[in-house]
């Protein structure tokens, strides 16, 4: 019965090992598939006042990872754009928006999906106003579903460019932007023209590459039959010295080497 035991407990056991295992590798899966925060890159921000913005964040097609700039496909249902910043000043007017801070979605490559465009330039200029304004913290958030109003679609493709700027209640400089909820890669669209000149700039390089390296492999070519060359004369010289003292003897009444047919 013991015995029996032992064994129900050790199988018990390795059961228990191998869910845990299991446990910790879904864990895993699901932590490498998390959507996350982007921190954008707010360097470039100055301070506006009276409807201008104080910081773009425009999609650059040569580095879409750059946090000077932002792809919006990225952004998921789950996404909140949380926005901090100073205020410099503040204004008393008619119009007070009571909020000191406003997000603009701007396109100006002829979107299809959205009647926010203007048909006749191909822009989109949709402004954003918060969800949610912390007065003593200056942050302001602004939520996925208000965006795509605004913005009159969910597909962010042809976002070319995400700004912040001030209302009429202030002057403000941002500090601080965030994104939450982020997909690691985005899925923006790309000027066929600029997409043409793209692969034609990669085959140029690509093919500059390619005569570098094999003026490289030539190179090395020429060094190896350069060496070979180098030995097989050495070894010639080699050969030539030996078989001359070969065909040589030492004479002892002169202390000379003389050939072998002349020595007595």
């Amino acid at each position: 019965m013991e015995r029996v035991l032992k064994m129900k407990n050790k199988v018990f056991g390795k059961i228990t090992t191998a869910v845990m295992a299991a446990a910790i590798m879904a864990g895993q899966a699901i932590t490498a598939f998390a959507d996350s925060d982007v921190k954008l890159d707010c360097a470039n921000a100055v301070e506006s006042s009276g409807w201008t913005q104080s910081v773009e964040f425009r999609y650059n097609n040569d580095d879409p990872d750059d946090l000077k700039g932002f792809d919006a496909t990225r952004m998921t249902d789950q996404s909140v754009i949380t926005v901090s910043y100073d205020i410099l000043e503040t204004y008393e007017t008619d119009g007070s928006t009571g909020f000191p801070v406003e997000l603009i979605f701007q396109s100006w490559s002829y979107p299809e999906d959205t009647s926010m465009v203007n048909t006749a330039t191909g822009a989109v200029w949709a402004k954003v106003a918060p969800v949610e304004v912390d007065e003593e913290n200056n942050t302001a958030s602004f939520n996925y579903e208000d965006i795509v109003a605004a913005y009159g679609t969910s597909n962010f493709e042809k976002v070319d460019a995400i700004l912040f700027g001030s209302t009429n209640d202030a002057k403000i400089k941002i500090t601080a932007v965030t994104i939450t909820n982020c997909k690691d890669e985005g899925h923006h669209w790309v000027d066929p023209t600029i997409a043409e000149q793209a692969k034609a700039q990669q085959e140029k390089e690509k093919e500059a590459q390619e005569k570098v390296k094999a003026a490289e492999q030539k190179n090395i070519i020429g060094i190896i039959i350069g060496i070979v060359a180098g030995v097989a004369v050495a070894v010639g010289v080699i050969w030539f010295i030996i078989s001359s003292k070969s065909r040589e003897a030492f004479d002892v009444s002169t202390g000379e080497f003389v050939d072998k047919k002349d020595a007595k």
